[in-house]
């Protein structure tokens, strides 16, 4: 068990000390221990086939030269003896033995003392025999003939292949680290080479102060991954940036209509304390700072809407409910106020729309984009729903000139104005809310012209549940404009 706890102790500290390491290192590191193993299992199994090879050729030497004795092993003893030198070959000696050891016949070099031993001498009586006798000579003996007990011995010196093995082990040994050290400088340098792309991102960005400029990292012309994680990073940039400036064109936006009903509030209450002022002026400047009270409130109140949307969190409540009965209860709100003399909004419903959503949310967008049409239109303002290709679409139509073509681009933009110049008509953020409300139930707001004038805004909503009546006793749900919808929410001014 100590073994191993110690041995995955002794991992953990090279692994810890290998992340503190350069990249570059890691990689030139990593190529040198596979180079070591590749190296090393090349040179073994080069070393074991040139010894191989070697031996094979000695081998067949010894057999050739076997055969060529052949037929001079075959004579007689006496006559052997008669004649005890052998003819000479190319390379090696030989010896003809009699079972008792006696040398019959021999080369030269090889004189009366026998190559082989009674025990070798005995095995090579039955068979072939392979002997190396450790001093740089490689024999081959085998029995003359069946007729004959007669052993023939040929014999052939190694130092050639020692020598051949040991200039081979040199090459290896000492020529094999040079060319691995030179391998894994090679590789350090292409490791470098290969991430000085990324060295110049780094540089490129310590440069780059903030946001605002249109500085982007370099993107090397490789189709690899560093050209495609620089270019996803210059796509955050990109993205960081539109945040950081929609922030600042949010919190200018935000700025300049908080200044001007805080300018009016500050002006009405020093009016109201100075002097003498009678009951009825001082009831009119409280009644006028009320109202700038209110204007703050529901501005405030949208900001948190705009907020919430940009942050995803735009709390949503979702509950089946039938549209055209959420659009009659707009219908009636705007019926009771005053300044609409002449003026009317209707419902037109083709059919009962069911649909899962937000039914405080909708009631909002649906109130915004009517009060938008009341205040830049002369005519009725109608509204409808209708259901196409699986969606929900809830349409506001009036009869009045319609948006500018100018305007029309950024009609759902934040502190966008159709008329910049009436500052306290409202916040210009009626028709940003309505497209907050609609992506946060995963549909979308668009606004046209009508060919015949006036102005088109619609939602376009997915979650549709049919289209046809509610079930028995199942009752519908009540939309209370008291109890679930703020009470600016008609008071709004949208942009």
């Amino acid at each position: 068990m100590r073994a191993p706890r110690a041995l995955r102790r002794f991992s953990a500290v090279v692994g810890a000390r290998l992340d503190r390491l350069p990249i570059r290192l890691k990689l030139a590191l990593t190529f040198a221990g596979m180079m070591v193993v590749l190296f090393g299992a090349l040179s073994l199994l080069l070393y074991i086939q040139f010894a191989a090879g070697l031996d094979a050729g000695i081998k067949s030497t010894l057999e050739t030269r076997a055969a060529d004795l052949s037929s001079v092993a075959s004579e007689s003893d006496q006559r052997l003896l008669a004649q005890p030198q052998l003819p000479e070959g190319s390379v090696g000696f030989a010896q003809i033995i009699d079972p008792q050891g006696q040398v019959l016949a021999a080369t030269g070099e090889r004189g009366d003392a026998s190559l082989l031993s009674p025990s070798e001498l005995v095995h090579a009586e039955h068979g072939r025999l392979d002997v190396d006798q450790g001093q740089r000579v490689q024999l081959l003996a085998s029995r003359v003939s069946r007729s004959s007990p007669n052993v023939l011995v040929v014999g052939v010196s190694t130092a050639d292949r020692d020598s051949a093995l040991a200039s081979l082990q040199r090459l290896l040994f000492i020529g094999g680290p040079i060319a691995l050290l030179i391998a894994c400088a090679a590789g350090y340098i292409v490791a470098a080479k290969a991430l000085d792309p990324v060295e110049t991102m780094r540089k490129r960005a310590a440069r780059m102060c903030g946001f605002g400029s249109d500085e982007r990292l370099p993107v090397p012309p490789a189709r690899d991954e560093i050209q495609r994680l620089g270019e996803t990073l210059n796509e955050m940039l990109a993205r960081l940036e539109e945040v950081v400036d929609r922030g600042r064109a949010f919190v200018a936006g935000a700025s300049h209509e908080l200044r001007t009903p805080l300018t009016i509030l500050q002006l009405e209450l020093d009016d109201a304390l100075a002097g003498d002022r009678s009951p009825g002026e001082l009831r009119e400047a409280i009644g006028s700072a009320r109202e700038e009270v209110r204007r703050l409130t529901s501005l405030a109140e949208d900001l948190l809407v705009i907020a919430q949307s940009d942050h995803q969190r735009l709390p949503i409540i979702s509950e089946r409910f039938e549209v055209h009965r959420a659009m009659r209860v707009i219908a009636e709100r705007y019926a009771h106020l005053d300044g609409l003399v002449g003026r009317t909004v209707t419902v037109e419903p083709e059919s009962e729309v069911f649909i899962e959503a937000d039914v405080a949310r909708l009631d909002q967008a649906l109130s915004n984009m009517v009060h938008n049409a009341l205040r830049f239109s002369d005519g009725p303002v109608v509204m409808r729903a209708t259901q196409r290709d699986g969606l929900v679409e809830l349409h506001v139509v009036d009869r009045g000139p319609g948006f500018s073509p100018a305007f029309l681009p950024h009609a759902f933009e934040r502190f966008s104005r159709a008329d910049p110049a009436r500052s306290r008509g409202g916040t210009g953020l009626g028709l940003a809310i309505v497209t907050a409300i609609a992506e946060a139930h995963g549909g979308r707001a668009e606004a046209e012209n009508r060919p015949l004038g006036g102005a088109h805004v619609w939602l376009t909503l997915p979650g549709v549940v049919d289209s046809a009546p509610l079930a028995d006793g199942e009752p519908a749900p009540e939309i209370d404009s008291a109890a679930e919808l703020r009470p600016e929410t008609a008071e709004q001014k949208p942009g």
